[in-house]
């Protein structure tokens, strides 16, 4: 039996999970939120670069073509540390047989937009919703997929830089591939703060030595990419 309609709510909580099927399947209504989601927080985060850049003195070129450049950074970095994080936690609950979407919270959209007039940039873009009895060992699975991902992006990212700086010297390459590894880094390091609802709280209520383990891959990396100046302070 279905209960009443909310746009958040997940389908009625299935006892028994599914036969985990191959592949990753998506709904209409989830790929027009998560790309929703994607485009409103790259605004969002263009807006940050846009103050703190331009403000700055910084340009490529035109006005126009800065911006366009900075909005092309904001979603590569959006698209790779929000959305392969969630389609992760979606992929692996899926593996297990459970229901799972991704829906997007347009308040926590809005709010983006109005941190990054002040400054800084905060924003809730929506969540993976699972359903069906989750064990605690597969939603500490499914819940360090996603910060998981973030950090092999992290390394990606900075590999592909130390690429572009000694082989394809391109400013506007050089930013995007710098700010995608800084961003994933920092949704890494974020999630996995141990506070509900973020990641974190459900990895360290699963493993704390996986808890751990992400934590300090955040860290080395970090602190690594710091020292090698391929991130700033």
């Amino acid at each position: 039996m279905r209960g009443p309609y909310s746009q958040y709510a997940a389908p009625p909580v299935y006892i028994y999970p599914d036969r985990p099927k191959p592949g990753i399947r998506f709904s209409r209504k989830e790929l027009f939120q998560l790309a929703v989601a994607i485009l409103a927080l790259s605004g969002a985060l263009t807006v940050l670069y846009v103050t703190s850049y331009v403000r700055a003195g910084f340009f490529l070129g035109s006005t126009t073509l800065t911006v366009a450049i900075l909005f092309g950074t904001s979603l590569v970095s959006v698209a790779t540390g929000v959305g392969l994080h969630e389609i992760m936690h979606k992929a692996v609950a899926q593996r297990y047989g459970y229901w799972a979407e991704f829906r997007y919270y347009p308040m926590g959209l809005v709010l983006a937009y109005v941190f990054a007039f002040l400054g800084f940039i905060y924003g809730a873009p929506g969540a993976t919703y699972i359903s069906g009895n989750v064990t605690r060992e597969q939603n500490g699975r499914i819940s360090a997929a996603g910060p998981g991902t973030n950090v092999v992006l992290a390394l990606l990212f900075l590999g592909a830089e130390v690429l572009v700086i000694n082989g394809l010297p391109n400013l506007a390459l050089f930013l995007v591939v710098q700010q995608a590894a800084f961003i994933n880094l920092v949704l890494a390091g974020f999630n996995m703060l141990p506070v509900m609802p973020l990641d974190g709280a459900k990895v360290w209520r699963w493993n704390k030595v996986a808890f751990f383990g992400i934590i300090a891959a955040v860290v080395a990396i970090f602190a690594a990419a710091v020292f090698a100046g391929l991130l700033y302070l």
